[in-house]
């Protein structure tokens, strides 16, 4: 993987630009959402006043409808306790006639002759247009007056109404257990065909001389004709209200009142159980089952709708403030966290550059330290490729000795043995110059074949190599690339000389060169002894070191080398073969 290195310029740039830029994220993604909320609180904010502002329409027509209402029930009742006190004055009145007529004849004429009298002075009494009429009956059930000629002479006590209930038996409990009393009932119309009976109100009065009692009866369904056409005059004085008016059906859609005179059109689209509503009307409505009546309300709302749409435009004002307040605010925080941070990079860009220079000498002293303990590791690997030449040059020496001395001096073997000696000395020479070129480095980076410069750094550590009697076999490509050839040669030494001092003696050292995919590596392996697991994710820690007398800066200088200074990255594998493999690997600039 390619390792990125960040320069003091680029830290303080990211420094600069993190903040700003995290506060432009951060302030964005707020403003957006400050934006939302707000639209979203306006939004709410419109609908609560809308609802609230509806909600007191919806419950001042409720009022208004439930007032009508009550008027009308409580009228209702006032009527119904009217026909109440008409219908006990008839039935008082009569069982004075009746008293009047038993004292006056109770000593003169027999008990027969005055019932037949009382009956006679009774039986033409009607009243409220003749639906109101007179009936008696003995405590036995057996009818004296009645309205129905054919039921004078019957016993009733079995009769009931369409509801079962047992009429005649509840008049005779009350006259009976009270003396008098009210019984509300179900009963035919005079001089009706029909068999639906209609809802009556009757007060019953006990006769004790005659052990007789005398009764009376109201039909509410005839009173409340008269009570309708006052309750009409009613609800058309204060049919109209402001902005609304009411209208009257009854369950089959007759019209009882509108202001235009027909509410078939409103009653289609206003009456529903409820409050009805849209856009520009609100109805409420309700039942009145004394009457069959639907009263309904109906407001016009371009008033509230009007006073909506100002408050809305106030909101929708005061939430544009608020937006335009939360932007110069981020505005005024990027601007001050602009400066800041020009500030503190300013800082932290003079404090790295110090610590960059401090870092840099601290660098150049590890890699001399690193140069020289290496330098002190290769020279008796020098010494010992000297010893070879140094001793065949001793020896062409003692044998052109020998032939001087023997008298035998052949110009043309004196000539080969100095070329000989040449070829020794020119050898020993190249090994010193390659030996101060790599004390010196350059300063400068180069473009250099990689396959020499391992070659050369084999070279290097040669008679270690055959000393331990290994096989160093190499698989290289001519690769060209630039970098600063001195450094890469030390870490090959290093990692070269690291392999044959793991190895055994007749190991195995490989060495690959190789290019893919724009990426160069360079595999240094071996079959030595391995790393031990606790050390592999150390070994390139400054300082560490697995070996004797090291100074541990070898594997660490060779990290920092190779991704400090050539931007590329090293890594260390273990097969399950046993084999140490050390990766190298360049990346081409792009």
């Amino acid at each position: 993987m390619k390792t990125r290195h960040f320069s003091s310029t680029r830290i303080t740039t990211l420094v600069l630009l993190f903040p700003v830029l995290v506060l432009l994220i951060y302030g964005g993604l707020m403003y957006l959402y400050f934006a939302y909320a707000q639209s979203r609180d306006t939004r709410w904010e419109i609908m609560q006043y809308e609802d609230r502002l509806m909600d007191t329409e919806v419950s001042n027509l409720k009022e208004k409808v439930r007032n009508m209402a009550a008027y009308i029930r409580y009228y209702d009742s006032q009527s119904a306790n009217k026909i109440k006190k008409d219908v006990q004055d008839i039935v008082n009145a009569a069982v004075d006639v009746a008293d009047s007529l038993y004292e006056g004849y109770r000593y003169t004429q027999s008990r027969p002759y005055i019932e037949a009298m009382i009956v006679h002075a009774l039986e033409n009494i009607h009243f409220e247009g003749g639906m109101g009429y007179l009936f008696i009956l003995d405590m036995q059930g057996n009818v004296k007056l009645h309205n129905d000629r054919s039921r004078i002479g019957r016993n009733d006590m079995q009769v009931r109404d369409s509801n079962g209930k047992p009429i005649v038996q509840e008049f005779t409990r009350i006259a009976r257990e009270k003396g008098e009393g009210f019984v509300d009932y179900y009963w035919y119309l005079p001089n009706s065909r029909g068999k639906n009976m209609h809802y009556k109100i009757s007060f019953i009065k006990r006769l004790k001389k005659l052990d007789w009692y005398i009764g009376a009866g109201e039909y509410l369904h005839y009173m409340r004709r008269f009570v309708r056409k006052d309750m009409w005059r009613y609800i058309q004085n204060n049919g109209r209200f402001d902005e609304g008016y009411f209208f009257v059906v009854d369950s089959v859609g007759h019209t009882i009142y509108h202001p235009d005179g027909n509410a078939t059109q409103d009653a289609n689209r206003y009456l529903i159980e409820g409050v009805y509503r849209d856009d520009n009307y609100i109805a409420c409505t309700e039942y009145v089952a004394q009457y069959d009546w639907y009263i309904t309300a109906v407001k016009n709302l371009k008033h509230v709708n009007a006073s909506i749409a100002q408050n809305k435009k106030y909101i929708l004002q005061k939430r544009t403030k608020n937006i335009r307040a939360a932007l110069w605010i981020m505005l005024a925080m990027l601007l001050l966290s602009l400066f800041l941070s020009l500030y503190l990079s300013t800082i932290i860009n003079r404090r790295l550059k110090a610590y960059e220079e401090q870092l840099r000498e601290s660098n150049e002293k590890l890699l001399f330290q690193s140069r020289q303990a290496l330098i002190g590791e290769l020279l008796p690997m020098i010494a010992h490729q000297w010893r070879q030449p140094i001793n065949k040059i001793a020896s062409v020496l003692a044998l052109m000795r020998f032939d001087m001395a023997s008298g035998e001096c052949d110009p043309r073997k004196i000539d080969a043995e100095c070329e000989t000696m040449e070829e020794s000395i020119e050898f020993m020479s190249e090994t010193i110059d390659d030996f101060r070129t790599f004390y010196r480095p350059k300063n400068e980076s180069e473009v250099v074949d990689l396959s020499k410069l391992i070659t050369k750094a084999i070279e290097f550590v040669d008679g270690s190599i055959r000393q331990k009697n290994i096989l160093l076999t190499t698989h290289l490509q001519n690769i060209y690339y630039k970098l600063y050839a001195n450094e890469y040669l030390q870490v090959l030494i290093n990692l070269i000389k690291n392999a044959t001092d793991a190895s055994e003696r007749k190991g195995h050292i490989r060495v690959d060169l190789f290019e893919k995919g724009g990426v160069i590596k360079t595999i240094v392996s071996d079959n030595g002894k391995g790393i031990p697991e606790e050390d592999l994710n150390r070994i390139f820690e400054p300082y560490y070191s697995t070996k004797e007398n090291s100074m541990g800066l070898g594997l660490y200088m060779s990290k920092m080398i190779i991704e400090k200074h050539m931007h590329g990255s090293i890594s260390v594998e273990q097969s399950e073969r046993g084999e140490t493999r050390f990766i190298i690997c360049l990346y081409r600039q792009e």
